[in-house]
């Protein structure tokens, strides 16, 4: 495959077979994409309630792990579609080369998301060349289980490989950032639940009047980057549903006040200028002593609805970095998290997806962003390195149920 000349490595992307998605009409039934053959009826497969806080009786906890145990059929996604939902799980390429944990994927998840794949360091490795090959092996997996797969981030300050900083200047960096969008969502085109076409482009701390970040990209180009982005991805393929995607949104802190008006200002700029934005990212990285408002995080879902955009949650993990030791009480603090966060979002009429950062602790990127003091591996997903159900596993799924 080439584009303009320049090599493009990947092992057809583009030539599995697959119909082009009409946007409005995917934004009206996502959760379609993910369903895996008909409703999903709950009746005697009723879950356990997951309590909303952190349980310390130890004969409480004493039966909810018995609870865990408990042999249950349905896997996550099964509750997130029979909800109108689609549940999606992070892979990236260790998670290709363990087939339990592919197998775990398969059950629980209704979306395949890569982790850190598809970074410019690795797909743009040259500034004439492309390699692809890891996001298609992605793909195929996607493919295997016959699951939609969402887009990794087009245009993000990080990751960016030793040669942007030496050969993209301000004259040709409009120029670079086309070819790498045609190249990359060209290669996937009409292929994909989503893309995150901008990543984390907002950073108060930076000091700009309009709280974005003083990236590569801003040096470059001026916050109109931005605008320019979007456009490129919408004419690369008019079909693609283009999300913006940040962090640091959640809590009820005077940080998370100021970054969400922040978001909402930038996404306010887009719209009213006919930027083709068409849904929020919100990453949801808790912490287990994260601290939320449902009240202010339901009022920025409803401005940000009023804008005409859909809300994804898009990288959603606890860590219980500053948690005891203790695996049941570290368990039950990040199955509280999940259960209380979800419990504010999923009701929102404009949320549509849940990403979870992952499926098993045996994988997960706080073991080295956020590790324990103590060493110990962290707890932090629906389920543990063993691939067993947690208390994190029957939250989400009560949430996702309603219960």
């Amino acid at each position: 495959m080439f584009l303009s000349g320049k090599r493009i490595h990947g092992t057809g992307g583009r030539s599995m077979s697959t119909s082009r998605i009409d946007r409005r009409a995917f934004m009206r039934s996502l959760a379609a994409l993910a369903a895996t053959g008909g409703a999903i009826g709950c009746g005697s497969d009723a879950l356990p309630m997951a309590p909303p806080d952190v349980i310390a009786d130890p004969d409480q906890l004493v039966e909810r792990r018995r609870r865990r145990h408990t042999p249950i059929n349905l896997g996550l996604r099964d509750f997130a579609n029979a909800r109108g939902l689609v549940l999606g799980t992070g892979v990236d390429s260790r998670t290709l080369r363990d087939n339990d944990l592919l197998a775990a994927h398969a059950a629980e998840s209704g979306m395949v998301v890569p982790l850190a794949e598809g970074q410019w360091e690795d797909t743009h490795p040259a500034i004439d060349t492309w390699d692809f090959r890891t996001m298609d092996r992605v793909w195929r997996f996607a493919q295997t289980v016959n699951l939609p797969m969402r887009g990794t981030h087009l245009i993000h300050h990080a990751s960016l490989p030793p040669w942007f900083y030496t050969d993209v200047t301000p004259a040709n960096a409009a120029q670079v950032m086309e070819q790498h969008i045609v190249a990359f969502l060209g290669h996937f085109q009409g292929l994909f639940h989503s893309w995150n076409v901008v990543n984390e482009a907002v950073f108060p701390v930076d000091g700009r009047p309009d709280g974005l970040r003083n990236s590569p990209w801003m040096q470059l180009l001026g916050p109109q980057y931005i605008d320019m982005a979007f456009t490129f991805a919408s004419q690369v393929d008019p079909t693609a549903v283009l999300t913006y995607n940040d962090f640091g949104c959640e809590a009820d802190t005077s940080n998370a006040d100021m970054r969400r008006a922040y978001v909402l200002q930038l996404l306010q700029n887009l719209v009213s200028a006919g930027v083709p934005v068409h849904a929020l990212g919100l990453q949801a990285h808790l912490y287990a002593n994260t601290p939320l408002s449902a009240t202010k995080l339901t009022n920025f879902m409803n401005a940000v609805q009023n804008l005409g955009l859909g809300i994804f949650i898009t990288e959603l993990d606890v860590s219980d970095q500053s948690l005891p030791a203790d695996h049941e009480t570290r368990d039950a603090a990040v199955a509280a998290k999940y259960y209380e966060f979800l419990q504010i979002v999923l009701p929102h009429p404009a949320v549509s997806t849940v990403v979870i950062w992952g499926l098993s602790d045996r994988i997960t990127w706080l073991s080295h962003h956020a590790p324990r003091k103590d060493g110990l591996p962290p707890r932090v997903l629906p389920l543990d390195a063993d691939l067993q159900r947690k208390e994190a596993w029957l939250s989400i799924a009560n949430a996702l149920r309603g219960r």
